[in-house]
């Protein structure tokens, strides 16, 4: 659910703190969202310069120093015990762990210079950091006392590293970070309608400091009420047990985006997500196939009904051995995330609307049990 990370040796990091730093970006001051960085891609200590936010406000388990500038006794503690290598940052920033990482991790034995607001430094740099930060471009030849030999480091394909100092900084900021949201596997439509519909109601709730664990319960509520509706039978408990369903998808994905965004994934949530999806998968199915059935008493959806609900039962099993207790292989991930994708949605709505959900109940079905069986098969791939 994170950016992917590659492990940096052990550094550790000065932020710069200024006024810019408490302005909030996609639901979190700059300031938390530099701490949580530099935590994600392995900083053991933090020193921090300058005074901290007022009020409440969220901080990664990092050992933290904070000190007025790096003339203190507290900091020159700090910068005598601190790494060969450290990594300093502008805490009006924002920049993603894995670029972080690469740049700690760097052979180059001189300071480097990532570009606006990242560098990477020696201990005895640390009291010049304020001041090359604050520059927006700083010559080799014109480095300040302490960083002979400042090099500009290129950024990684991919990297993300913005000032956020002003207003149309932290526009663009945010919208950087939503942009990459998105998953490799995502099908087109969960990237021209799913994602579109799921970014527009996270921007809504990401003042609201609701948990992304809160927003899967209420799409598994909104999916288990879709079930029931399909209970019902008829078309039109059909067709609102088909649109609730799609809707319980779209906010599905909100979860994720949420603590993406916020840096507060965690393994129970990854498991809730997983577990709810597949709670609401045999809700919706047996639902369907019960509403089904009542209407027309037909033996044969019966059939289908039942083994579509043993499938998904089966498929979670599945999901737990291979996907939740332990890493899955390259292709059983790739293999899962094309299985959990919810596209199918569009297909039961159409499917519904047609007064076709018994083929939805066959089609389903088959796929069930072929997704089991290619987990089997790619269990050592």
């Amino acid at each position: 659910m994170a950016d992917a990370t590659p492990a940096a040796p052990p550094f550790d990091a000065v932020l710069v703190v200024s006024p810019p730093s408490r302005a909030a970006v996609a639901g979190m001051r700059l300031i938390e969202r530099a701490a949580f960085t530099l935590a994600r891609a392995g900083a053991r200590r933090l020193l921090c310069l300058g005074a901290p936010p007022e009020g409440a406000y969220r901080w990664p388990g990092v050992a933290t120093t904070w000190t007025a500038d790096a003339a203190t006794a507290e900091a020159a503690a700090w910068i005598a015990a601190a790494s060969p290598r450290v990594v300093a940052m502008d805490a009006a920033c924002v920049v993603d762990p894995a670029t972080v990482a690469a740049l700690a991790a760097d052979e180059a034995p001189s300071p480097l210079r990532a570009g606006g607001g990242l560098l990477r430094v020696l201990p005895v740099a640390c009291t010049a950091v304020a001041g090359a930060l604050a520059a927006d471009s700083v010559s080799e030849r014109a480095a300040p006392a302490g960083m002979a030999g400042l090099r500009p480091w290129p950024l990684p394909p991919g990297a993300l590293l913005l000032r956020a100092r002003d207003a149309a900084g932290r526009a663009a900021a945010g919208r950087a970070l939503f942009a990459r949201l998105g998953r490799p596997g995502d099908g087109w439509f969960t990237r021209v309608v799913d994602r579109k519909l799921s970014r527009a109601l996270t921007r809504l709730l990401l003042p609201t400091g609701i948990s992304p664990n809160t927003v899967t319960l209420t799409s598994i509520a909104i999916g288990l009420l879709a079930g029931a509706l399909f209970a019902v039978g008829g078309p039109r408990a059909g067709l609102a047990g088909a649109l609730l369903f799609l809707a319980s998808t779209i906010i599905d994905g909100c979860d994720g985006e949420l603590a993406r965004l916020t840096f507060r994934e965690s393994p129970f949530g990854a498991r809730l997500d997983v577990i709810g999806d597949n709670v609401v998968h045999v809700a919706v199915f047996g639902g369907i196939a019960y509403g089904v059935y009542r209407t027309s008493h037909d033996p044969s959806v019966a059939i289908a009904g039942w083994a579509l609900v043993l499938g998904v039962l089966a498929s979670m099993a599945v999901v737990y051995l291979f996907v939740v207790r332990r890493e899955p292989s390259a292709r059983q991930r790739v293999l899962f995330e094309a299985f959990a994708s919810r596209e199918f949605a569009y297909l039961l709505v159409v499917l519904t609307l047609a007064g076709k959900l018994a083929w939805f109940l066959w089609l389903s079905a088959v796929g069930t049990y072929a997704f089991i069986a290619g987990m089997l098969a790619l269990r050592r791939a």
